[in-house]
């Protein structure tokens, strides 16, 4: 192939040269007359692109194969020369050079060959795609206008006429009512086109003799309902002027501040709730006037069935107990109902688990708009206070992790220590679920709400009280609602549900941020880290406490019952060149208040975590125990996870830049954090703390 190039060039050569000459001598015999310009890279374009259609392309590919196992073979001859280092393989290795050189030629156009097959055959599926899309338009056309007139034909043959709507009279009943004008039985008889129109004729004038009646009696209507108007106006002309007294005064009420109508009525509802429910309503509102005025408390639910609930149960406690006669003929007459053991246990179910018709709403509302509301119901029969929440946002909340934080169910979990709301404070209920086979409370929460204590408090109810008046009855455990426990209770409740709220919308707006590879640090504690972090958060996701404690490294926190079930978990990685840091971090419910821990695995020259390396566990060691540095000014709550979250990565720069032999940062992360020593100490700590004086330096503890 070589020989057949430098052929090839070699005949080109005199060819060009005998051009030259001739258009040389032409010039100088005719000066005037100007030979005419030639493109010749577009004339070369269309040498090679027949060329390529002309050209075999298995033939193309052996070809490449071959000049590539003869560069490589050169190749290895010019260093096996190199090697010898003489006059004469000098002379042979610029003559292998010369030959490789061609052989480059040879590929190069073989390239170019390629790239225009390659081309050709694009624009050709290009071309087939076109046609084909052509083809498959006008099918669609065709198939649109096949449908249009299949439509066009249905509603065709479906059209009604309004004549058919109308229910005519019978023809026997026409031909003996209707006058001889209308029936004209000689031609009606014979033609059904002519009867059908006579019938429709007679039902026209049949109906306008009904109209026509129709406003005579309403006229006549009208005038009876005047006189009924006039003397009902004069027997009731006291109440109108009642009514409008009280209008009149409804803007003053407003201007004061003062809805008698609307606190009357809640007064007057009020009054049929249970007593615990009761207690809970006036605690509440007189905490709302007194210092919460955007905490809103109302009472809903079906007052008719609350009223007539009452009445049943205030009739059933006087009802004295019959005799033993009586007892017995009850349950003769229980007998004949015929009720299958299966339908009367699904009834004493039903009855064990009923709610009071009326409910205690409670809304807690934030300044920024955003809302809590909670609805306390009682179980009448079991004898406690249930709680179900709603958050009403003034943005949605977006990102997987935040839309957990703020479910109904987990908001107000571990609202005070200990208290997860997953059993029912009333001892008694489990021996009353048992007896009728049914599950533990926890099943039933959905339908029935959670069991809070403090909701139980708020109430009223001290079931844990040394003091709380228990009596046992056929329902129970009952005790005795106190005002006192619900005064103690109300304040600090409120405004432990207040904190809950706003810190949970924090939480959620700074999961927001750290989903989309953002660390919100507030611009108050920015002076706390260094300007520059090298570090970069590639992912933020919420686990489940399964993935969290088949974790290798986290089993040290586990064991030492720092982290439950109860809380909420999230992985983070952190990534810097090659070196990948895995986070794990632990969430408590009562945020901020319990800081989130950290549990930390690099993967960087092998696996180091806080079992296996020092450094690591004092990198935890700055996260989870020294946290207070992070947060020094007011409202530092709000920002926690986002603070230890930047010192984290400040920390897994400080490692990495100090991770060299000599003390010199490796080549992979240049050093651009200032520390004096890399370790020190006979543990090797490394300078993790920040000191902000002299622009921000990093020493060890």
């Amino acid at each position: 192939m070589v020989k057949e190039a430098g052929d090839t060039m070699s005949e080109r050569e005199p060819s060009l040269k005998k051009r030259r000459k001739g258009g040389t001598t032409n010039s100088t015999a005719s000066s005037p007359a100007k030979a005419p310009e030639i493109d010749i890279y577009k004339s070369v374009i269309e040498f090679e692109e027949a060329e390529a259609a002309a050209r075999d392309p298995d033939k193309d590919t052996a070809l490449f194969r071959n000049t590539c196992d003869k560069i490589r073979k050169h190749m290895e001859e010019i260093a096996v020369l190199k090697s010898k280092r003489t006059e004469q393989t000098t002379a042979e290795i610029t003559e292998k050079r010369i030959e490789v050189s061609l052989l480059f030629v040879v590929l190069k156009k073989l390239n170019r060959l390629e790239k225009f097959r390659t081309k050709a055959s694009r624009d050709t599926l290009n071309r087939v795609k076109q046609q084909v899309d052509s083809y498959h338009l006008q099918l669609q056309n065709l198939l649109y206008e096949i449908l249009h007139l299949k439509k066009e034909v249905t509603k065709c043959l479906q059209f009604k006429s309004k004549d058919e709507e109308i229910e005519l009279v019978p023809e026997e009943e026409f031909f003996k009512n209707a006058p001889p004008h209308v029936s004209r039985e000689e031609i009606t008889r014979k033609n059904a086109h002519q009867l059908k129109l006579a019938r429709l004729l007679w039902e026209l004038e049949q109906r306008k003799e009904l109209a026509a009646l129709c406003h005579k009696l309403q006229a006549e209507k009208e005038n009876v309902a005047k006189d009924i108007q006039t003397k009902r106006e004069r027997l009731e002309n006291l109440t109108p002027r009642l009514k409008s007294i009280l209008e009149v005064t409804k803007p003053l009420q407003d201007y004061l501040g003062l809805p008698l109508d609307k606190i009357r009525k809640q007064h007057q509802v009020a009054y049929l709730l249970p007593k615990p429910l009761y207690v809970l309503y006036v605690q509440a509102d007189a905490y709302r006037e007194a210092c919460d005025r955007l905490m809103t408390v109302s009472v809903t639910g079906d007052e008719e069935e609350a009223r007539l609930l009452k009445e049943s149960t205030e009739e059933s406690a006087a009802v004295v107990e019959s005799d033993s006669d009586q007892e017995e003929a009850g349950e003769s007459q229980r007998h004949h109902r015929k009720m299958s053991r299966s339908d009367r246990l699904v009834e004493r179910k039903k009855k064990l688990l009923m709610k009071h018709p009326l409910t205690v709403e409670i809304v807690i509302k934030l300044k920024d708009g955003n809302s809590l509301c909670m609805s306390f119901h009682y179980l009448v029969n079991l004898h406690v206070v249930t709680v179900k929440t709603h958050v009403s946002l003034v943005q949605n909340v977006h990102g997987v992790s935040a839309g957990d934080l703020i479910a109904p169910n987990n908001i107000l979990m571990a609202l005070f220590p200990h208290d997860l709301g997953l059993d029912s404070p009333n001892v008694a209920n489990n021996y009353q679920l048992q007896h009728l086979g049914l599950e533990n409370f926890a099943s039933y929460i959905n339908e029935l709400g959670v069991p809070y204590i403090w909701a139980q408090r708020i109430a009223g109810l001290d079931f844990m009280g040394a003091e709380a008046a228990e009596v046992m009855d056929v329902q129970g455990l009952y005790v005795e609602p106190k005002t006192s426990v619900s005064q103690a209770s109300v304040e600090g409740v409120m405004r432990t549900i207040r904190q809950r709220l706003r810190a949970r919308l924090a939480l959620c707006r700074q999961m927001q941020s750290l989903e989309s590879g953002m660390v919100p640090v507030p611009p108050a504690l920015l002076s706390n880290f260094p300007s520059k972090v090298t570090c970069i958060l590639t992912s933020w996701l919420p686990i489940t406490w399964e993935d969290y404690r088949d974790s290798g490294f986290t089993q040290t926190l586990i064991k030492e019952h720092m982290v439950s079930q109860s809380g909420n978990f999230y992985r983070a990685i952190i990534c810097r060149g090659t070196a990948k840091l895995t986070a794990l971090v632990s969430i408590k419910c009562d945020y901020p208040l319990s800081p989130p821990l950290f549990c930390l695995q690099l993967q960087w020259h092998g696996e180091h975590n806080s079992s296996n390396n020092d450094a690591i566990r004092d990198m935890e060691r700055e996260l989870n125990v020294h946290w207070k540095e992070l947060v020094q000014t007011l409202g530092w709550g709000h920002a926690l996870l986002a603070c230890q979250l930047m010192r984290l990565m400040a920390c897994v720069d400080v490692f990495l830049e100090s991770s060299g032999a000599t003390g010199i940062s490796p080549p992979e992360f240049p050093r651009d954090k200032i520390f004096i020593k890399p370790v020190r100490g006979r543990n090797r700590s490394r300078p993790y703390k920040y000191l902000q004086v002299g622009g921000g330096i990093f020493t060890q503890r």
